[in-house]
């Protein structure tokens, strides 16, 4: 069978592409050197029970796990870091901060990814720049008002929570880390992304995540076949338990 050359260069491109787009998530490359914080202190004491009290001095970057979460998707799908290129002026790396944060998790994106040079990865970038993302990558209180976030204060089917399972295993197979909304009502409200995981026997599942409070520390959220349920370790936030997972930044009402 012969191929046009015009036909083969296509294929060439086109798996390429593919390949940079399927690349592994590595969650000391691809993620935030610095954490978000809270607007309370929290503990955890020796029999589990969260204690949650205010700060004696007001946390510098709190609110932002949703922000936080959402830029990492933003950089892994729409961004590529040029280390060999020269590095640009603070103006011009605050432009492209912002026009990578306002193209939408949920959208394709652009044709060609926005270029960050003189750096390897977004660590690094960050490592550098980090006052320059803060206040760069978004305000917290849209995060608050998203309209998908009501559902932390309802019931959730179990049947639901094996469907988000079935996703989250089906994107990670895939190459495509997700957001999850974490909620166990009142004290319980978060997001996290998972980016890889263990089968286990009998359809349980582990999820390691990126934790935006918990930079450069993998965390681990564990589904339970048998109770279609989910299971958050313990944190400093959190002490430990089932949790209810929502799917974010899939749409405009996620």
């Amino acid at each position: 069978m012969r191929y046009s050359f015009s036909f083969l260069i296509a294929l060439v491109f086109l798996f390429a592409a593919h390949t940079a787009h399927a690349r592994e998530f590595n969650l000391h490359r691809d993620t935030f050197a610095f954490s978000n914080d809270t607007a309370f202190e929290y503990g955890v004491d020796e029999q589990g029970k969260l204690h949650i009290h205010l700060r004696k001095k007001p946390a510098e970057f709190a609110h932002r796990c949703f922000v936080l979460a959402r830029a990492v998707l933003q950089f892994y799908q729409f961004a590529r870091f040029e280390p060999a290129q020269p590095q640009v002026s603070r103006d011009e790396y605050q432009r492209l901060v912002k026009q990578i944060c306002r193209i939408p998790v949920w959208s394709r994106g652009p044709a060609v990814p926005v270029i960050i040079p003189g750096y390897a990865d977004l660590h690094d970038f960050s490592v550098a720049y980090e006052g320059l993302l803060k206040e760069n990558l978004g305000n917290w209180l849209p995060c608050y008002l998203r309209v998908g976030n009501w559902r932390m204060i309802m019931g959730h089917l179990r049947a639901g929570q094996a469907a988000a399972a079935r996703w989250l295993c089906n994107s990670v197979d895939h190459g495509q880390p997700r957001a999850v909304y974490l909620a166990r009502f009142p004290s319980m409200n978060h997001v996290v992304i998972p980016y890889s995981l263990d089968r286990e026997p009998g359809g349980n599942v582990t999820f390691h995540v990126y934790d935006p409070n918990y930079p450069n520390e993998p965390s681990w959220l564990f589904y339970r076949a048998s109770e279609r349920s989910f299971e958050f370790e313990k944190r400093w936030y959190f002490p430990g338990g089932r949790v209810n997972v929502m799917r974010v930044y899939i749409s405009p009402l996620h």
